[in-house]
């Protein structure tokens, strides 16, 4: 909290204390390490910097940070359709100590937001988790807490994924029965047509046989099915299996009854039931099937995670050779160390602590560069080992990784419902009470009226037998479950294929709100820029621009350098690293300071004995505190928005050193694009004015829209006031000090890695630190939203035709209607158009990218040294 503390009193400075202190907030959050980044800490640094985190009015804390440790996790089974899981989240907020909940029908879970009375209570989560959970069960949809301490992100995805295979192997045998009783069915049917004389072609096609595989298929492959639909009934909480439940059962009764009873007149078509069971099971199957593929770009990134590990047996520095042994990599503890030879994956989360390589980390970053990593250098599990063997020290214990986080924050993203879901959620709760309504009003309309004014309608048989057919057709081709699918499934694709190109976005009404943006807020440093110093020039008094000067030492250029590297070399700050790396670049002697003379002062620079030479490195005002009186050189117009670096020795000003960060090569192409589109984009820094407008004139921000010198509490400030004005703000950041604005925008995009600090305010996470990646993430919430309105319309639509026809408006006109097994055909391809229209979105978004980006031309490898640690 000291290296905190520091930095904000570094942010009234000028010139190099400016920049010192923007590159120290980015600094700190690089060299934290996930475990901590606390969210308690990371909420304490926020105030620290007068921010605090606040919550936009009207709304919910959901939609401004990730899931915290106040909400509780629970894993439903059971649910079929969307009425399903609007029962489930009516019960759930139907109990006293729930404030609110959120339901998703294509994950499976339900999040629990409970009152803040609940949470007095020691273990209150486990405890009130295994009430809810024990209450849905009794209610119908057997459910279970969310253990994360017992059952890490891998393990649940995994498991879940299992049971929707098992679920899937089920329900194909099933499918493979109903599918034979429906062709034997169809054969006794054709067999009357063709004349067959066979005694047992004779009996398939009698009525007695007819209602034998009927009643089988009811009994057998259709029993899970109507079985749930009739318990949900009763229960008072029907579903799209109760639906098809009872126009099974509706139209095995009535062609019984007129089976048993000719004298009825009524019309026999035990054919239907067969064919209906059929129809659902497979649109059912298909369901599935699509709900698999929907997850597999998640499977895809869990399943580059190795099953084992080489585990360091003997791992003395003196010894060349050490031996290993293969663990399981959720048995690896923290501190142990493994070797990953060439071609393995990295199995744990760590630091390399020997060896060098170069990782392709494109498993989780979507940047396909090679990075090269040296000793004190972060890796992921799951990133491959390309050309060199590396000694990893493990950081987290096994089965807890950075790719289990991403897995874990998009499945709760996948949980959150965007609003214009609410809709579909309202309708779906009713949903099923409407259809059967509807289903009654059918039966007494054509039982009572409409033999009486459409007579010719009874060709189709009596007019009960009419009223029968048509309101089981009206049962069966309802499909709360097109409503239910509409907006998960293309959430569901989207945040899990976003994660697949370095994008973390966190759930549906992000989305929505993204797709929505108007306004886009930049801060400079780390964001607009690399955050990542470098040495520009060095200006001495033999250089030519200062040649005629006068001076009794003349320093060159090697001198200041390598003194001024002497110096900082006892540093931990960036501008100092920035100097050093320049010193090695310049193979310049590498030189150390005399014992005890080395002394600093935050904010100011630093000072030591070089060889009996008094060096000191800083601000003018630091070096002028340590001897320097005569300052001969002038600013130039060159180097006016560069931070510059006095160098002082034996009190003679010998040079300066101009250190610059530079501006991202992409920055200038994303605001272009971003203000094509009609967004307006705004420049928020902490530096200087110079700085700031230089940074905005290169990328292209018009410089009414720049604000310099701006703390942390100001920019909170500046997001609220543009949205009073009306406007759809996304504030893009990547620094403790942006997390209070990052908070309060209806969208935060954290640029850069580091899920564990990003993940607590911000809404995207760019996570291949690349700002080009805000166009990336900002096309697919568009896209998203558009496949989910897409949904909407053929959800309804599709209701809003399917229903009326089924009740028979079609058949005074074209004397045409829809039997209940052609209604079922029809309600499980609504379903199956829904789910297949969420998958075309990885086509529209992968070609979007291709006429974007184009193919990668060519691959360079990037050098990641270790982060130094925070004193």
């Amino acid at each position: 909290m000291e290296s905190l503390g520091l930095s904000k009193a570094l942010i009234t400075s000028t010139n190099v204390q400016t920049l010192r202190s923007q590159l120290a907030l980015i600094h700190v959050r690089r060299t934290l390490t996930a475990a901590a980044v606390a969210r308690g800490q990371l909420r304490r640094s926020v105030r620290l910097f007068g921010g605090g985190v606040p919550v936009v009015r009207g709304v919910r804390p959901v939609d401004v940070s990730a899931f915290s440790s106040d909400v509780i996790i629970l894993d439903v089974r059971g649910m079929t359709c969307g009425g399903c899981s609007a029962s489930v989240k009516r019960i759930l907020e139907s109990q006293p100590l729930v404030s609110s909940a959120s339901v998703n029908l294509t994950t499976e879970t339900a999040i629990v937001w409970p009152v803040s009375e609940a949470k007095v209570k020691p273990n209150w989560q486990k405890v009130l988790g295994e009430e809810l959970a024990k209450h849905l069960t009794n209610c119908g949809f057997n459910s279970n807490v969310r253990d994360s301490k017992k059952e890490s992100a891998f393990q649940t995805f995994q498991r879940k994924v299992e049971e929707k295979r098992k679920q899937l192997k089920e329900s194909g045998r099933g499918l493979a029965v109903s599918w034979a009783l429906c062709a034997v069915c169809l054969f006794g049917h054709v067999s009357h047509f063709i004349g067959a004389k066979a005694w047992w072609i004779h009996a398939m096609h009698s009525t007695g046989f007819h209602m034998s595989l009927s009643l089988f298929t009811l009994l057998v492959p259709g029993r899970q099915l109507i079985v749930d639909g009739m318990k949900s009934l009763l229960r008072g909480t029907p579903n799209m299996n109760t639906l098809v439940g009872l126009g099974a059962i509706s139209s095995f009764t009535v062609s019984s009854l007129a089976a048993l009873i000719p004298k009825l007149g009524w019309k026999v078509f035990f054919e239907e039931p067969i064919m209906l069971i059929a129809f659902v099971l497979l649109g059912r199957n298909l369901e599935q099937r699509a709900k698999i593929k929907a997850t597999s770009d998640m499977t895809g990134l869990l399943s580059v995670l190795p099953p084992k590990a080489r585990l360091l047996v003997n791992h003395d520095d003196g010894q060349e050779s050490n031996s290993t042994v293969d663990v399981p990599c959720d048995s690896l503890s923290v501190g142990d160390q493994i070797v990953v030879l060439p071609g393995d994956r990295v199995p744990a989360d760590g630091i390399v602590r020997a060896g060098r390589s170069a990782v392709d980390e494109s498993s989780f970053t979507g940047e396909p560069l090679p990075v090269t990593k040296l000793p004190g250098a972060e890796v992921s599990a799951g990133s491959i080992n390309l050309n060199g063997a590396l000694t990893v020290e493990v950081r987290r214990p096994g089965g807890e990784t950075f790719m289990g986080d991403i897995v874990r924050l998009v499945e709760e993203a996948q949980s959150r419902e965007a609003p214009v879901q609410r809709l579909a959620d309202k309708v779906a709760g009713h949903f099923t009470y409407g259809v059967m309504a509807i289903s009654a009003a059918t039966f007494m309309f054509w039982s009572t009226f409409g033999a009486r004014i459409l007579p010719v309608t009874l060709q189709h048989g009596s007019a009960m037998s009419l009223a029968l057919q048509l309101s089981c057709s009206v049962l069966v081709v309802a499909c709360p479950c097109a409503l239910g699918l509409a907006t998960p499934t293309a959430v569901l694709v989207g945040t899990s294929l976003g994660a697949t190109k370095g994008l973390l976005l966190r759930g549906g009404s992000i989305l929505e709100k993204f797709a929505a943006v108007n306004t886009v807020v930049f801060d400079k440093t780390g964001t607009l820029t690399i955050g990542k110093p470098v040495v520009t020039k060095i200006l001495t008094t033999i250089s030519d621009e200062f040649s005629e000067l006068n001076s009794e030492e003349k320093w060159s250029e090697t001198d200041v350098l390598k003194l001024a590297a002497a110096v900082e070399s006892n540093t931990i700050h960036p501008i100092g690293k920035a100097i050093l790396e320049a010193a090695r670049g310049a193979k310049c002697p590498n030189l150390k300071a005399d014992d005890g003379t080395f002394m600093e002062e935050p904010g100011s620079g630093a000072v030591a004995s070089i060889g009996k030479k008094m060096v000191s490195v800083g601000s003018l005002e630091w070096v002028r505190r340590h001897g320097v009186i005569e300052n001969p050189f002038l600013e130039t117009e060159e180097f006016k928005n560069q931070s510059v670096v006095y160098v002082g020795i034996d009190g003679v000003l010998a040079g300066l050193i101009y250190v610059e960060d530079q501006i991202r090569e992409d920055a200038a192409h994303v605001v272009q694009t971003l203000t094509s589109q009609g967004i307006n984009v705004y420049l928020l820094s902490g530096d200087k004015k110079s700085s700031a407008e230089y940074v905005a004139s290169v990328v292209g921000i018009p410089k009414d829209q720049v604000f310099y010198g701006v703390k942390p509490d100001e920019k909170n400030k500046f997001i609220n006031k543009l949205q009073k004005d009306r406007h759809v703000v996304a504030m893009v950041g990547d620094g403790i000090n942006d997390a209070a604005a990052l908070a309060s925008s209806h969208v935060g995009v954290a640029i850069g890695g580091g899920v564990g600090a990003a993940s607590e305010v911000a809404s995207i996470v760019l996570m291949g630190n690349k700002i080009s990646q805000l166009i990336d993430a900002l096309e697919l919430s568009r896209q998203t939203m558009t496949t989910v309105k897409q949904n909407l319309w053929w959800a309804f639509g599709y209701n809003i035709v399917g229903i009326p026809i089924a009740a028979g408006t079609l058949l005074p006109l074209t004397g045409l209607m829809l039997t209940p097994s052609i209604a079922g055909a029809l309600m499980g391809l609504s379903s199956i158009g829904v789910m297949t229209n969420s998958l075309l979105l990885r086509f529209r978004f992968a070609s979007h990218q291709k006429k974007i980006h184009g193919a990668s031309s060519s691959y360079t490898i990037q050098d990641i040294e270790a982060p130094k640690t925070l004193t």
